[in-house]
């Protein structure tokens, strides 16, 4: 029997079937959800399309994979464009995709909250893992495009406020590339064992929502999550948000506002340590004028030897004129006595004789005494000398005592007074010095 049904081989018949498909459809845009999403070493990327009932594969070489500004993952709601083309050895059917675009905002959206709730349930988000900014960094690292108005707007800002070395990292802040390199930015800052930057800005400026999805990314989240250098994220305007701000450690609203919040105002400092300044001359003239006057007070209780040495010579010559003074009474009422009466001058002389050697005992006892009196005393001045010029509080310091003040100038005589971090001074008997309560 002789049938009129053209014959093909496998291979023919699969050739005129690409034939047909790439000429019916040509270049085509299709819409659906990504799934079985992988990415080659080669670049290329490979995936399919589904909707309720079916599903497409679909292929997007590197090339083209280059131009995305948004990262490609399961579950996103996209429109493809490109060509379908059949594949002759499996006898099925796929688009070459040139072009995609994220389908709706909606679909974006709700991936990236998923995103969100993914990592912050794993702790990355929690501000017990933020580190402090240095108070004054000495380097900073700028991880940004080397061209364009952020990275002068950065300098120019640093450099307005406080002069600081500045690190750039050249990066591409779009597309495909932009992730790994930001991300080798971080490592590399983070590698250094020299030069290493105390800080690190990761900034760009505005741009739209698809422009800005890179700092979404989940690599690069975990990334500067790892960076043992604390990082600041200024991506956009203030209106912007993003991945990034979340998991850096300081969010700066513009890259403007990075440069302000990584370096102090050094005019603002100048003045403060001249303020500082002023009120350390004031606390020192004070804790003189209060010490001196102290020291006037306490000399007015302390006489001196050779005063008290001048009183008891004083106090020694009264007596002794007001005993000679006595003397002179005595011998002029005995002689006035003497007179009246009439006794032999023999009898005179023996009374005269007798009393002048009283008198003489009598004045040598007293002069013993005094005498006694006054060595008594000086002793006791010297010894009071002695006691006060070994109590002095700096002698008493210089065999291995210290005064210990706070800076408030008042005395910390009990551990009590101390507190965490508390700046205190130190008196020894060769100086003094400052120290800080740890």
């Amino acid at each position: 029997m002789k049938v009129n049904i053209p014959e093909f081989s496998v291979s023919q018949f699969s050739r005129a079937i690409k034939s047909v498909v790439e000429d019916a459809f040509g270049y085509v845009r299709i819409k659906g959800e990504i799934t079985g999403f992988k990415k080659a070493s080669s670049g290329h990327l490979y995936f399919s399309l589904k909707d309720e009932n079916s599903t497409l594969g679909a292929v997007c070489f590197r090339n083209s994979a280059q131009n995305l500004n948004f990262e490609i993952a399961d579950g996103l709601q996209v429109c493809v464009s490109g060509k379908i083309t059949t594949f002759e050895g499996r006898s099925n059917y796929q688009i070459i995709v040139e072009k995609i675009e994220i389908a709706g905002l909606g679909a974006i959206l709700e991936m990236l909250e998923k995103r969100k709730q993914k990592l912050a349930n794993e702790g990355l988000f929690d501000v017990a893992y933020k580190k402090n900014l240095p108070y004054f960094p000495k380097i900073i690292g700028v991880i940004t495009s080397p061209t364009g108005a952020v990275i002068e707007d950065i300098k120019n800002r640093i450099n307005a406020r406080c002069p600081t070395t500045i690190m750039l990292y050249g990066v591409t802040v779009q597309g495909e590339k932009a992730v790994s390199e930001i991300c080798g930015a971080i490592k590399y800052f983070n590698s250094l064992k020299q030069n290493r930057p105390d800080l690190l800005i990761v900034a760009r400026g505005g741009g739209s929502f698809e422009d800005l999805l890179i700092f979404n990314d989940e690599e690069l989240v975990r990334c500067a999550f790892k960076s043992e250098i604390p990082i600041i994220s200024a991506i956009g305007h203030e209106t912007d948000n993003c991945l990034l701000d979340l998991v850096a450690d300081v969010r700066a609203p513009t890259p403007t506002a990075s440069a302000e919040i990584a370096t102090i105002m050094l005019s603002e400092v100048k003045n403060q340590i001249f303020n500082l300044n002023q009120r350390l001359n004031i606390l020192i003239n004070k804790f003189f004028v209060e010490n001196f006057n102290h020291i006037n007070n306490l000399a007015r209780f302390i006489v001196s030897p050779q005063n008290m040495l001048i009183q008891q010579q004083k106090n020694l010559c009264e007596r002794h004129n007001k005993i000679a003074f006595l003397l002179d009474n005595f011998i002029a009422n005995k002689t006035n006595k003497i007179n009246n009466f009439k006794i032999s001058p023999q009898f005179i002389l023996q009374k005269i004789n007798h009393h002048n050697q009283q008198i003489n005992n009598q004045f040598l006892v007293i002069s013993r005494r005094l005498e006694g009196y006054v060595l008594q005393n000086e002793t006791a001045l010297k010894n009071l000398q002695k006691s006060l010029t070994a109590n002095h509080y700096q002698n008493i310091l210089k065999r291995g005592f210290v005064l210990v003040k706070n800076s408030q100038n008042q005395l910390i005589d009990s551990v009590s007074k101390i507190q965490k971090d508390q700046v205190i001074s130190l008196e020894f008997g060769d100086g003094k010095a400052q120290g800080k309560i740890i």
